[in-house]
């Protein structure tokens, strides 16, 4: 009887935690598609630059020009970039799982960048796409349909955003951490207690 109950109670833990990971990814699938999409960029920025058969030799014939240090500042660049974007979608995959188990979620310079850099990232794709509906209203055609996956990422672009501010709003519901008291109002407490 008791191996019957403890199988039972193994397996309602485990569809529980699968709803829960279900509900979660169903969130946020848009944000890992992204993050892909980045980290595939990247890296295919990275062999563009290391192969050197395609790169246009200067008239020495040497395989060594500036163009080939600018390439790698490129690839530097970008992958700062890919690194800041990730820890800011890190944060959010963070928000979001607190708001969905209702736990205090308290703010720290690096959320709180993380949020802006979010905020940033995913604003002016607001703006292109209001400006392309814009056109597309009167008779511009605005969609190109020759790279579908610049299409998808152009559309997914707009959740990290909306998905920022609407967790930042359920966050405001959520309960919120116990205010630190500081070591010297500790001290204050202590000795009004003691009068």
């Amino acid at each position: 009887m008791r191996y019957i109950i403890a199988v039972v109670t193994l397996e309602t833990l485990l569809l529980s935690s699968f709803e829960k990971m279900f509900r979660r990814l169903l969130r946020t699938w848009p944000i890992y598609f992204l993050w892909f999409d980045l980290v595939y960029g990247f890296v295919l920025n990275l062999i563009a630059s290391i192969n050197l058969d395609h790169a246009p030799l200067p008239t020495s014939g040497l395989p060594v020009a500036p163009d080939i240090a600018f390439s790698w500042l490129q690839v530097i660049t970008n992958g700062g970039m890919v690194l800041v974007i990730s820890v800011a979608l890190f944060v959010l995959l963070q928000l979001n799982r607190a708001v969905m188990e209702q736990k205090p979620w308290p703010f720290s310079p690096l959320r709180v960048a993380a949020m802006m850099i979010i905020l940033v990232f995913s604003l002016p794709a607001w703006w292109q796409w209001v400006c392309a509906l814009w056109d597309l209203m009167h008779g511009k055609l605005v969609v190109d349909w020759n790279n579908l996956r610049y299409l998808i990422v152009a559309i997914l672009l707009l959740y990290p955003g909306l998905l920022c501010v609407w967790l930042l709003f359920a966050r405001r519901r959520q309960p919120q951490p116990p205010t630190p008291i500081l070591a010297n109002e500790l001290s204050h407490h202590g000795s009004d207690s003691a009068h």
